[in-house]
C-alpha cells in the first residue's frame, strides 16, 4: 500500500497548492483561440487526466458560444471575462450539464458582472480544495500506515472512492434543485414585473 498510494498522495498535495490566476492577473491584451486553449490548461493542468488531456476544445468553446455560456470573441479575441467564465465551465463541466451551467451562469456573462463572480468562484474553489484534499490526504494516511493484504487494499480503496461518489452525487442533486428555485423565482419575477407596469400606468 506506500509505494501505490506515493502518486495519488502526491498528486494531492499539488492539488492544495495549485491556484488560478485573480481577476487582475488575467490577460487583459487579447488572446486568440490557440493562446486560450493553453492558457486554460496551463491554469488547470491538475485537473488534465494526462498531458494530452486538453480540457477545452475549439468546437467546445465555439459551443459555449453558441448557447450563450460565454461572449463572443471581440475581432476573434478573448479577454478577461472569457477567460473568467471558460475556467468556471472547465471546472465544473465534469459535474454540472450544459444546461445546467448556463443556469448557473444567468446574468453574469457581462464583465462587471463576470468580475465579481470569478473571485468568489476562486475564493470557494480554494476553500473546497483545501478542505476536501486534506480529509483525503488524511484517509490514505491512515490507510498506509496499515498493514492490509492485497484485497484489504483494494477494498478499503474501493469504499473510499464509493463514499466520494455518493457524497459528489448528492451535492450535485442539492445543486440541480437549488437551480430550479432560481429559475421558479425568475419566472415569477417576469410574472411580477408586466403587474408592476400596469399598476404604474394607472
Amino acid at each position: 500500500m506506500p509505494n501505490a498510494l506515493e502518486p495519488l498522495l502526491d498528486w494531492l498535495e499539488r492539488l492544495e497548492g495549485s491556484q488560478m490566476a485573480d481577476w487582475p492577473m488575467l490577460p487583459d491584451i487579447g488572446l486568440y483561440m490557440d493562446q486560450v486553449q493553453t492558457y486554460i490548461d496551463r491554469q488547470l493542468v491538475l485537473y488534465s487526466k494526462d498531458e494530452q488531456d486538453r480540457l477545452l476544445t475549439a468546437a467546445m468553446i465555439n459551443n459555449y458560444i453558441k448557447d450563450d455560456l460565454i461572449p463572443r470573441a471581440e475581432g476573434k479575441k478573448y479577454y478577461p471575462v472569457h477567460l473568467a467564465l471558460l475556467m468556471i465551465i472547465a471546472t465544473l463541466k465534469p459535474v454540472l450539464s450544459m444546461q445546467d451551467l448556463n443556469r448557473l451562469l444567468d446574468g453574469c456573462r457581462a464583465p462587471g458582472d463576470a468580475a465579481r463572480l470569478y473571485p468568489y468562484f476562486l475564493q470557494v474553489h480554494d476553500h473546497c480544495l483545501q478542505t476536501s484534499t486534506s480529509e483525503v490526504r488524511d484517509n490514505l494516511s491512515r490507510l498506509q500506515a496499515q498493514d492490509l493484504s492485497g484485497q484489504e487494499q483494494r477494498t478499503a480503496l474501493r469504499k473510499l472512492a464509493l463514499e466520494l461518489s455518493v457524497e459528489a452525487r448528492l451535492r450535485v442533486l442539492v445543486v440541480e434543485k437549488l437551480l430550479g428555485v432560481l429559475d421558479r423565482l425568475a419566472a415569477a419575477d417576469e410574472k411580477a414585473e408586466p403587474a408592476a407596469e400596469g399598476k404604474r400606468k394607472k
